[in-house]
């Protein structure tokens, strides 16, 4: 069980005598909270603008939950810590950015192939290389997506805003937990160290799934191929749990195995697992209805919210749709979501469309697609929104939809 709530982040006093405790903080310390608050026990990260603040608030406080961190010589031993400490029933987490994540691709397809669950957040910046480390984009979505050599399903979240972070990290480590797999939870320099200040928000409602390692006495089959695709897994040092852990590819003994049955079947179950779980109603925050919708992942989402508001004092209802689960994707509920609108228009921070070309190759749509990506290091505003939505509403003569 975890200890009492950690100690909070700093009151911000009023003028009023009789005021409750009020807090500010920045996404990075939030999503550390939703980290420890959900059953986080250790920590191994290589400092990397913009992510470091949250490795430093982890570690003042991890201890106080029995945890511990461990700062690495690079992000590769970062990884693979994460990945051993995970492998021994510990939930793990690590925090990078983009150059950090290219570094760790390799290991994270080691976590998906030994089904071992692990959670990386990476808090964007603008790139490539070493880029803009200090300014706010969104360019990492493809590689988090498709960034892992062979078929390695994985999960990919997204941070909604500050105090989303706290939500969005504890519901990557438990679907991590919960599924034996790698999770990527998407940030972004903007939301990951600018300061809100906020009520204090609940606790976490997820906790690591610890359940799906079982104490096995006999039969015991590592990669078993069941109907939910997760396998059993027992806390190393069982004796009836020995199992082989590693890269290759294996039978559902753990067997390493190069036959063309062995390899389908674990690929057909880690994917499996991953597109039957039900996810509830996290995988997006959905905002009003109309005609047009607006479709964003991470900070633009609040940009969003205040464009709907500027475009509602004008008469004109918008639907806003924030994806908090970009992989799997999420296809009834998006078809569901948007069955109303006439036409999408997809807001992301960065120069090549990834999240629209994400989503057309994927979602069955008879809407007509349009696109606001524009890269860091200038913030996509409310009023760019509301001139984009004005341009597709009252298209020029001859022009392109």
């Amino acid at each position: 069980a975890l200890k009492p709530r950690l100690p909070r982040l700093q009151p911000v006093s009023s003028s009023t005598s009789q005021t409750a405790e009020r807090w500010i903080a920045s996404g990075n310390q939030l999503a550390g909270l939703g980290a420890l608050e959900s059953g986080v026990k250790f920590v191994a990260a290589y400092p990397i603008t913009p992510a470091s603040d949250s490795l430093e608030w982890i570690a003042q406080h991890i201890e106080s939950v029995g945890g511990h961190l461990v700062q690495a010589e690079d992000e590769l031993a970062a990884i693979n810590m994460v990945i051993g400490a995970a492998y021994g029933g510990v939930p793990a987490f690590t925090a990078t950015s983009g150059p950090g994540l290219a570094l760790m691709a390799e290991a994270m397809g080691l976590a998906v192939a030994s089904e071992t669950p692990v959670v990386v957040m990476n808090v964007m910046r603008g790139g490539p290389s070493t880029g803009i480390p200090t300014k706010s984009e969104q360019s990492d979505l493809n590689m988090a997506l498709y960034g892992l050599h062979g078929d390695a399903p994985h999960l990919v979240l997204s941070a909604l805003g500050i105090a989303d972070c706290h939500l969005a990290c504890s519901w990557a480590v438990h679907l991590a937990t919960s599924l034996q797999t790698l999770a990527i939870l998407l940030s972004d320099q903007f939301i990951g160290q600018s300061l809100k200040i906020l009520d204090p928000l609940p606790e976490v409602p997820f906790l690591a799934a610890n359940s799906t390692y079982d104490q096995v006495e006999s039969n015991y089959l590592r990669y078993q191929d069941t109907a939910t695709g997760v396998s059993p897994a027992a806390y190393p040092g069982n004796p009836a749990g020995m199992y082989t852990a590693d890269g290759l590819e294996h039978s559902e003994s753990a067997v390493p195995s190069a036959k063309a049955s062995d390899h389908l079947t674990q690929l057909n179950k880690r994917q499996r697992k991953l597109e039957h779980f039900d996810y509830g109603d996290y995988w997006a925050d959905i905002r009003g209805s109309g005609s047009l919708a607006l479709v964003c992942f991470g900070s633009l989402f609040t940009t969003l919210l205040e464009a709907q508001q500027q475009l509602a004092d004008r008469g004109i209802a918008v639907q806003v749709i924030g994806l908090r689960l970009l992989q799997p994707f999420q296809h009834q509920q998006f078809a569901a979501a948007c069955a109303s609108a006439r036409d999408l228009l997809v807001v992301e921070q960065n120069h090549q469309g990834q999240l629209l070309n994400y989503l057309t190759s994927l979602a069955a749509s008879g809407c007509h697609w349009h696109s606001l990506a524009r890269p860091g290091p200038i913030l996509i505003t409310p009023e760019l929104v509301c001139q984009r939505v004005d341009e597709i509403q009252q298209p020029k003569t001859g022009g392109a939809p």
